[in-house]
């Protein structure tokens, strides 16, 4: 159940619109997870967003990143990145780390 404040909304507007225009067939999928998607964030709560790119290295996924931050900035939403590749969410995603698991279960495309 995502719910996301009228702020985060518009946030997560403007940050795909950049990812459309500037990252255009780089992004594969879009995610919220953490307690954004599961409807049971707090004030405090920040935007948990995966990205999951068809290909990239470190500097792509640091250029990605940066305009949420920078949009960030003018809101008072806090997002917090995973960035991994399609190879590398895959073999995570196999992996027994309770975060990976919840972020299958509970994760909301967007």
């Amino acid at each position: 159940m995502l719910k996301l404040t009228a702020t985060e909304k518009e946030w997560l507007d403007e940050y795909r619109a950049v990812l459309e225009k500037e990252f255009s067939g780089v992004v594969e999928q879009l995610l919220i997870f953490g307690s954004k998607a599961r409807g049971t964030a707090t004030e405090d709560s920040d935007l948990d967003v995966l990205l999951i790119l068809r290909e990239g290295d470190w500097r792509l996924k640091e250029a990605i990143t940066k305009p949420g931050y920078m949009l960030s900035i003018e809101t008072e939403v806090v997002p917090s990145f995973l960035v991994y590749t399609r190879e590398e969410w895959e073999a995570r995603r196999q992996g027994q780390a309770p975060i990976w698991q919840t972020i299958t279960r509970d994760g909301v495309a967007v």
